[in-house]
């Protein structure tokens, strides 16, 4: 899968062998990084950082930490931050944490790492106080519209102004690599929210209420994939064939079909659709707000056609 990020990313130059592709991304990529640090912003190191992750490059920590040095406010530069910390296992994950909560405090995710400890320590009346406290937060946010709109604009920053004969011109290529990273870095693992909300769960004191305000959270987080997790846990607390059950359903297939019919490749306009779609992202908080955009530029209906067949198991 991922060389074939790498092919995307080298702007679909076709199937020369992959070592040979590999060996011209790594040459481009080391050409965007060093562009990258020697601007020197704030938005630019925290680009070079992530991009470092193609190459596991330790660099990407002593970015970052001047990237947030230079806009101690930004947090989606301290969620960066936090997320390489915790990829080179550093001393200061617990202070920057902290650093994000005082930043954003509406942010639920901050409460992740404690919500993980207690269930490690098997601590119920924690665990249900950890997921109220992320049930009144704004939502959990990866911050996933900003950090793709930062790191396409400081790329775009790399282009000659010579080159760029069109608005959009690559950018296509620049969106699949973005995109590409910032899945594979952006997202932390999310088991314990599903597994401290199971049903046989709710014998705890407090702990339904606790998941229905934490469940209703990720209905307003800013990613697909979130609200998807939060009626994929509240479709487990109601029997096979219920109205309730079927609801939820309906609603994940809908998140479905935002997505795929959003993102389904229309090869004959690829910068277009790009520049439209980072256009959304720039309007946007919600990841659901942009597909629905997209499918607006695609002249495509909002709602799922009832002829419309869900590729993923539980549309079925």
């Amino acid at each position: 899968m991922r060389i074939c990020v790498l092919l995307l990313a080298v702007g679909f130059v076709g199937c020369a062998g992959e070592a040979r592709m590999a060996r011209y991304f790594e040459a481009h990529l080391e050409a965007e990084i060093a562009a990258l640090i020697a601007r020197g912003t704030p938005q630019s190191l925290a680009t070079a950082a992530v991009l470092l992750n193609f190459k596991t490059d330790s660099r990407s920590l002593t970015l970052i930490d001047r990237a947030v040095a230079m806009a101690p406010a930004d947090a989606k530069l301290i969620y960066l931050q936090w997320g390489e910390c915790a990829r080179h296992q550093c001393a200061d994950e617990q202070k920057i944490i902290e650093h994000l909560k005082a930043a954003d405090p509406g942010n639920g995710l901050a409460w992740l790492p404690e919500l993980n400890a207690a269930r490690e320590r098997k601590s119920e009346a924690e665990i249900t106080q950890l997921l109220a406290t992320i049930g009144a937060t704004r939502g959990l946010s990866f911050y996933w519209n900003p950090l793709n709109v930062m790191m396409v604009d400081a790329l775009n920053e790399n282009v000659p102004p010579e080159d760029r004969a069109a608005p959009g011109e690559n950018l296509s290529a620049r969106g699949v690599t973005v995109i590409g990273v910032l899945a594979a870095l952006a997202i932390p693992p999310l088991q314990s929210l599903g597994k401290s909300c199971r049903l046989d769960q709710f014998d705890q004191l407090g702990r339904r209420a606790a998941c229905e305000a934490m469940t209703a959270r990720l209905s307003e987080s800013d990613t697909v994939i979130m609200q998807g997790l939060g009626i994929s846990i509240q479709q487990k607390w109601w029997p096979e064939g219920s109205p309730e059950r079927e609801r939820l359903r309906e609603q994940r297939r809908q998140y479905d079909y935002l997505v795929e019919e959003s993102t389904r490749p229309r090869f004959f306009g690829m910068n277009r659709d790009w520049a439209a779609r980072f256009e959304a992202m720039r309007n946007f908080r919600s990841e659901a707000d942009v597909e629905r955009a997209m499918l607006i530029f695609h002249h495509e209906p909002l709602e799922r056609p009832v002829n419309w067949k869900d590729p993923y198991p539980h549309g079925e």
